[in-house]
């Protein structure tokens, strides 16, 4: 047999064309794979056997896998053998190669995936079993620049009349008319506004000022899908105008005279949030695992929460795993006086719970698909039409009654019954208004099956959903 080990340098020819994803190289192979025997068969180091596919049974065969680092493709026939490594990570790649046999001709292509995150070995020994809190300034020059939008105001989260909007007001108000704000009012007036709210605020994570640019360098290379069609989202499509809005502002003059109060809020986020007492409780109940913890938030973000996982390595067996959380500050829940301190840590770990057990809820809901369909398939009984927008299959208007019943459960292990009802009442209330009115009795259900159960909430799936039926 012949074979030809050789990399891209070599033996590819990049002709680089603009997709919607980026700018992609489309690697095209310089000659032809051959084969006498009409079979050709490709292999990648974390599939589970290789394949072997007829060249003249298809006019193509297109096959991809998973864009970890130093991933790569073996194709073989009885003649030839190449490698090809993925040399365009953590972007899509993509390659074709011509395959002849004694009596077709076949097109191969081998595509590796895009990722979202590109984690080196350094960043893992840092962050491994670490949770961390932080406002990172390119996430609030995204956050102040939406704030000065309409985008802000149309999410209902937008926190008014504190001595940092004031300052906020005074120092970017003359810069409402530039042109950034003026597209930014213009993608917020439809309906589809949440696309671009999102893909702005959360895409700023993969950027960082190097001196007074901003760069594409970050660890993080896609965190929220919008409607760019672009890694990197509505913030990488907008970068000149955002570079020019600030320079043109001072916005680092005004993150930095600001230091002091960030810190201040870090401190106040990390006491309320006790999010180690958290990650031991919901790893003691599920198997999943996690590697790490990030909390990023802002004070001008009064809701809007969401979350993302990244991981290094590849996705059925990472060697990293990291849950980045975008959340709220303190601020609102401080300004309720009547609040006791324990009051307020478990109102506010109720934010940042029901986003991390996300984590660990889905992939045990994965298991039980058929299960979940059948007892949610009268989506009507359990969600409103409002809230079905947003969580419009049975499963995840199961995951959305679950995620929240479970905080109640770690809430009931962790409080005094007095303080603990209290929490729960005010979750009750939350899940109703949001669109789940079965959720009090829903919580009932798991909180009594889970009493004293030696089992784990894992464990006693079935029975939480068999306990569900009832309720129909």
């Amino acid at each position: 047999m012949k074979e030809i080990f050789q990399f891209f340098s070599v033996v590819i020819i990049f002709s680089t064309v603009l997709t919607a994803q980026n700018l992609e190289p489309e690697m095209v192979y310089p000659d032809t794979l051959r084969s006498n025997n009409d079979s050709v068969y490709i292999n990648s180091p974390k599939w589970d056997k290789e394949l072997r596919l007829g060249i003249s049974k298809a006019d193509t065969i297109n096959w991809g896998t998973y864009g970890y680092k130093e991933v790569y493709f073996e194709i073989w026939t009885d003649l030839d053998t190449i490698k090809i490594p993925h040399v365009n990570y953590p972007f899509e790649q993509l390659i074709k190669i011509p395959l002849v046999s004694s009596k077709d001709t076949t097109l191969c292509i081998l595509r590796f995936q895009s990722i979202t995150s590109n984690f080196d070995d350094n960043y893992v020994l840092k962050n491994q079993g670490k949770a961390s809190f932080e406002i990172p300034e390119v996430y609030e020059l995204a956050n102040i620049i939406l704030y000065l939008s309409e985008c802000s105001k149309k999410t209902n989260n937008h926190p008014e009349n504190t001595t940092y909007i004031k300052n906020l007001e005074n120092h970017f108000g003359a810069f409402k008319n530039h042109k950034l704000i003026q597209i930014l009012n213009k993608k917020c007036s439809n309906s589809d506004f949440w696309n671009t709210y999102y893909g702005f605020r959360e895409n700023s994570l993969a950027f960082k000022f190097v001196e007074e640019n901003l760069t594409y360098d970050t660890p993080y290379k896609h965190v929220y899908w919008d409607n760019s069609g672009i890694m990197g989202g509505q913030f990488r499509n907008m970068l000149y105008l955002i570079q020019d809005f600030a320079q043109q502002s001072n916005f680092r003059e005004f993150y930095n005279q600001n230091i002091d109060f960030y810190n201040s809020l870090k401190e106040r986020e990390s006491k309320l949030l006790p999010i180690n007492q958290m990650w031991d409780w919901i790893e003691k109940e599920f198997p999943q695992r996690m590697d790490s913890y990030k909390i990023i938030f802002s004070p001008l973000i009064d809701g809007s929460h969401s979350t993302q996982k990244f991981q290094k390595g590849f996705f059925k067996d990472p060697e990293f795993q990291e849950s980045v959380m975008f959340i709220n500050s303190t601020e609102s829940i401080d300004s309720n006086l009547e609040y006791s301190e324990e009051l307020k840590e478990g109102l506010m770990s109720g934010i940042v719970f029901t986003e991390i057990d996300h984590n660990y809820v889905n992939p045990t809901s994965d298991q039980h698909i058929q299960q979940i369909k059948s007892i949610f398939h009268n989506k009507d009984f359990w969600a409103t039409k409002d809230a079905q927008k947003n969580y419009s299959s049975e499963y995840a208007i199961f995951n959305e009654y679950m995620t929240h019943s479970v905080f109640c459960v770690y809430i009931t292990e962790h409080y005094p019954e007095k303080l603990a009802n209290e929490i729960i009442d005010k979750r009750i209330t939350l899940m109703e208004r949001r669109g789940y009115p079965k959720f009090k009795v829903f919580n009932k259900k798991i909180i009594t099956l889970m009493k004293d159960n030696p089992r784990t909430i894992f464990q006693s799936y079935d029975d939480i959903l068999n306990a569900m039926k009832s309720i129909i």
